[in-house]
């Protein structure tokens, strides 16, 4: 192209793409081998990334908290919030502490 931009062509899968959930489903039971992902709009999602399937994993869930989230269907219930603190789930505290510690 003119501009110097490139154009990526890829093949069609031979299977077609799973759903959101029935993908999870799959890769949680540790058959998610060579799997596409349809994640609507004419989006998909493989593992072609470094982590594979964990990585493949790791993604679609945080597709569908962020699905969730959008639409107003996530429960945020359990997570109170005062106006002088920031609340984050307890994971996510554990990983910010692990970042601020000096070796």
């Amino acid at each position: 192209m003119p501009d110097g931009s490139l154009m990526r062509a890829h093949t069609l899968p031979e299977t077609p793409p799973v759903s959101l959930d029935e993908a999870i489903s799959r890769l949680e039971a540790g058959q998610g081998e060579d799997m596409i992902v349809d994640l609507g709009n004419g989006r998909t999602a493989s593992a072609d990334g470094h982590r594979g399937n964990e990585g493949l994993l790791q993604r679609l869930r945080g597709h569908r908290m962020m699905l969730a989230l959008a639409s107003g269907a996530a429960d945020l219930s359990r997570f109170e919030t005062t106006p002088d603190k920031v609340s984050v789930a307890p994971m996510v505290q554990e990983i910010l502490d692990a970042a601020t510690q000096k070796d």
